[in-house]
């Protein structure tokens, strides 16, 4: 006998949740109210969804809104029973509905450089921990251009995914490796590169952006940038801090430079 067609799925979500099970299928997944709509707003190539029987009933409009918009597009809809969905949630209170949709192809640099306006393009070097790649939404109200996720940053991880709240389907991103040729590539688009230190280097406040594009760097949560890395950027900047604080957590850091160097 054959398998439910819920409890297919449900399996490929526990699957896509590692690396490997994202790389083998070619799929990664969401979850969530939020990251839900933002996909289909941005018609996002969903392959299909999952709900709670509790969600399919749409005793709420936010969850009448969402499957219209699934049986508009004609989405394949999976309905599990509410205790397997509350499994698969772990606790999270992010609403009842997840979807599993390819990883995007990877952009050309060229889609990183805008026709009118400035370039931010944000840069996470080697963020461990998945819920920190999240920057991208901490950044967004700044309208970056593009995120460059560099060796260990996985900006398909279900963690953040997450906490990227759908943040992630508004612009390119590009997952690269540690090596310099990101660099090389932002270097030949005439991009200021600025590597984000906590000391010896110039202060936010007095930063003046020298072109319209523009390249902000964070290094990993525990080790920051290695020194032979930054020794390549254009610039150093810091954000002055009190005596006795030496760094921010890396989103707050992303909102406060990204807020502050737009302003221009």
């Amino acid at each position: 006998m054959a398998a439910p067609e819920w409890r297919i799925l449900v399996q490929l979500l526990k699957q896509l949740a590692v690396p490997k099970g994202r790389a083998t299928t070619g799929l990664f997944s969401l979850e969530g109210y939020r990251s839900m709509e933002r996909a289909l707003r941005n018609h996002a190539p969903i392959s299909e969804v999952l709900v709670s029987e509790c969600f399919a009933s749409a005793e709420t409009a936010r969850e009448r809104a969402i499957l219209a918009e699934v049986d508009a597009r004609s989405l394949p809809l999976r309905v599990a029973p509410d205790a397997e969905v509350k499994s698969l949630m772990g606790g999270r209170g992010l609403g009842e509905v997840f979807a599993v949709m390819p990883l995007p192809a990877e952009p050309a640099w060229g889609d990183f450089v805008r026709s009118e306006g400035r370039s931010l393009v944000l840069v996470g070097w080697n963020i461990g921990d998945p819920g920190n790649v999240g920057v991208i939404r901490s950044a967004l109200a700044r309208e970056p251009a593009a995120f460059i996720a560099v060796g260990s940053s996985d900006p398909w991880h279900p963690k953040s995914v997450r906490t990227s709240m759908g943040s992630l389907f508004a612009l390119p991103i590009r997952r690269v490796k540690e090596d310099a040729e990101w660099l090389q590539a932002l270097n030949e688009r005439e991009f200021e590169t600025l590597a984000t230190v906590c000391r010896d280097a110039e202060s936010l406040p007095e930063v003046r952006l020298r072109g319209e594009r523009t390249a902000l760097v964070l290094g990993s949560e525990a080790f920051g940038l290695p020194e032979e890395l930054v020794g390549q950027f254009d610039r150093r900047i810091t954000i002055p801090m009190p005596p006795g604080v030496d760094s921010y957590s890396i989103n707050a850091a992303a909102a406060v430079l990204a807020y502050t160097l737009m302003r221009q």
